[in-house]
């Protein structure tokens, strides 16, 4: 997944929401990047850091021509493991403006986990971004190496609220196509701002899986099928 947010400078390269995608393709070549820490690793709702801080480095190149690269590296922990190991995420794809105004994209990503190579998955995606709202949708043939196929689609948006200060949302739904009960919706509300390279994030993030969900990777439990309410903080360098 392409890691980077809807705002311009000084917070462009924040990095530390990976829901966020606001589109908007470099008029030249750009290397980009971020490092940082958060007070819990949130992917799609579900914690891949078992709830405790975690560190982020992420890079981000954007071509001239529209092709685009990066990737990030997270020291997470799942709940099934004992100790903390490095996680991989990379992403390639191509994204142009059209005469519209509007944006779109479509690409491939990679997720790696050394410790625990049979998780290893990949997924497409697709996406298309106006001034004020952006929308993706993702296919995983084998999602985390389940043999589930997934479909995930997700909405962002974001607006100013005053200088250096920018508000954001989020709302993603995973839904696969071979086990019902690995459904589940998630939202994140929150603020950003940054300040000479300096940028942090604070957000609340809610989570609904489907009741009676089996023993899974992510959690190492069952989970009821109610909202579960997360506050995430952020700090990071841009580079």
């Amino acid at each position: 997944m392409r890691v980077y947010t809807q705002f311009q400078q000084p917070i462009r390269t924040l990095a530390l929401s990976m829901s966020l995608c606001w589109l908007a393709p470099a008029a030249q070549a750009q290397l980009s990047g971020s490092a940082g820490l958060l007070s819990n690793y949130l992917y799609r709702g579900i914690s891949l850091s078992d709830d405790q801080a975690a560190a982020r480095l992420a890079l981000n190149y954007d071509g001239a021509d529209g092709w685009f690269a990066g990737g990030q590296v997270v020291n997470g922990q799942l709940a099934v493991e004992q100790h903390r190991s490095l996680q991989w995420t990379g992403y390639a794809g191509y994204a142009q403006r059209l005469a519209s105004g509007l944006s779109w994209e479509a690409g491939a990503s990679a997720y790696a986990f050394p410790r625990n190579s049979s998780w290893n998955f990949h997924e497409m995606y697709v996406g298309l971004s106006g001034a004020k709202l952006s929308g993706r949708l993702h296919y995983s043939p084998d999602y985390l190496g389940l043999g589930e196929r997934t479909l995930y689609g997700e909405l962002n948006g974001g607006w100013v609220l005053a200088p250096r200060w920018q508000a954001f949302w989020h709302g993603g739904y995973l839904y696969s196509r071979d086990q019902a009960l690995s459904n589940r919706a998630e939202a994140r509300i929150g603020v950003a701002t940054g300040l000479h390279g300096w940028q942090a994030q604070v957000s609340l993030d809610l989570t609904r899986t489907r009741s009676a969900m089996r023993n899974n990777a992510y959690t190492g439990a069952n989970v009821e099928a109610d909202w579960r309410r997360q506050m995430v903080v952020s700090f990071a360098r841009a580079f």
